[in-house]
């Protein structure tokens, strides 16, 4: 029996998923295409555990989500406390990766153990997912490096967080003097680049990304791998209303300063143009954003809701309006299957291969996505066709089955020498 270890931080541990648990469910589904059974390996803090029967029933619904191939075993072993001392917590971080805070949690020598005895096991592929998983994996390559030589090691590096880091701490720190930890950019770029070269490939998420890397030596295996959506079935009814819609996580922080943005700021001035338009807010943890009190009746948090379809055939306009961050936009991905006329800021279609003016409308001062929100409110037929471009430039590169099909292609010539000695009697 052929099999592939994925190790991981995300442990999508209900059925809100989110955009790192569909990237994460493409990797494992592309796996199944190669081998016979994919092990999930899920790092998780000390104080999270899951009772046998827990494990069983998120392994039941995996199976349905990802694929019948997947099993799962969860490792609690990571600590997330705050080290006591300012040096610690700060100054350390500056030479050591290890020290980091997206680092620090999983360096610890029970994660590390967990990772070396499912490595025992022998799979004859191994996928890290994003670089706090990839961490463990480099700390066992130090100290045993023949373990992480057994099988081809695939990393999803997915956003580079060294960028998104630097983004963060530049334009939006949490206090002034959380600009001081620019200085750990460095070791984290470094990080990253030693990540790439221990892996057999690397992928990111865009071309973009891929570009950006590959002005560093040692980066020549690094791959685009697109986020990707389940198109729905092509509906050529309009049956939409004068409705904005926002869609992600209120526990991701550039999306709590979109809203923001989108409520205060671009919100006033769409309701001054077309008085009928609303504005519908969809994600879990709605209660995380201070836009989330207002008492503009236009304004609609409805949460997490099972049924997305059903609110993006009524949107007229999907608005994106992100600052910080990095990587791709699912929710941009999404809208453009639903052939919906996306209004955006440049960041946030960053990496997207949509065509500003025909398949999406690109804007970042406020006043600006305001009119352009209330343009195509009040041109049903204009924000169709926008919508429509935008769903036919997004059919072939991030279409799901696509994805999966070209990803496990790159498994299968990474991993064919293993598994072919493997297979051999």
């Amino acid at each position: 029996m052929t099999t592939a270890l994925v190790v991981s931080r995300y442990f999508p541990n209900d059925s809100r998923t989110v955009g790192v648990h569909q990237r994460l469910g493409t990797q494992v589904q592309a796996l199944a295409k190669v081998v016979d059974r994919v092990d999930c390996l899920f790092l998780q803090p000390v104080d999270r555990r899951y009772a046998a029967q827990e494990i069983q029933e998120h392994e039941a619904r995996l199976r349905r989500l990802w694929s019948p191939a997947v099993w799962i075993r969860v490792a609690p072993t990571l600590v997330d406390d705050e080290p006591p001392t300012l040096w610690q917590r700060r100054g350390r971080g500056v030479f050591d990766f290890h020290a980091q805070r997206i680092a620090r949690p999983a360096s610890t020598a029970a994660a590390c153990d967990a990772v070396s005895a499912a490595v025992d096991g022998r799979p004859d592929i191994i996928l890290a997912h994003r670089l706090s998983s990839m961490c463990v994996l480099m700390a066992l390559a130090r100290k045993a490096p023949e373990k992480t030589r057994r099988a081809p090691l695939f990393f999803d590096l997915d956003d580079i967080e060294h960028v998104s880091w630097f983004r963060r701490l530049l334009h939006d720190p949490g206090w002034p003097a959380e600009r001081l930890q620019l200085l750990q950019v460095p070791r984290l770029m470094l990080a990253e680049i030693q990540a790439i070269r221990l892996a057999a490939v690397t992928f990111v998420c865009s071309e973009a990304d891929r570009r950006y890397l590959a002005r560093f030596p040692g980066t020549e295996h690094v791959q685009t791998v697109p986020n990707s959506v389940t198109f729905p079935p092509l509906d050529d009814r309009d049956i939409s209303e004068p409705l904005v819609l926002f869609v992600g996580s209120m526990g991701y922080r550039p999306n709590i300063q979109a809203v923001d943005l989108l409520v205060q700021e671009i919100w006033p001035a769409v309701r001054a143009q077309v008085p009928a338009a609303r504005l519908v807010v969809i994600g879990p943890c709605p209660e995380l954003t201070a836009s989330y009190h207002t008492a503009d009746e236009s304004v609609i948090f409805p949460g997490f809701v099972d049924d997305l379809q059903s609110w993006y055939a009524r949107a007229r306009v999907v608005c994106c309006p992100i600052r910080h961050g990095g990587g791709t936009r699912v929710k941009i991905i999404e809208a453009a299957a639903h052939a919906k006329a996306i209004v955006s800021t440049r960041l946030g279609a960053e990496g997207l291969n949509f065509e500003e003016g025909r398949e999406i409308i690109l804007r970042d001062a406020p006043a600006q996505l305001a009119e352009a929100c209330v343009r195509l409110l009040g041109d049903r037929h204009g924000a169709a066709r926008l919508g429509k471009a935008a769903l036919q430039k997004a059919h072939g590169t991030y279409e799901r089955g696509a994805v999966v099909d070209r990803l496990a292609g790159i498994f299968r010539a990474g991993g064919s020498l293993n598994l072919r000695h493997r297979q051999e009697p």
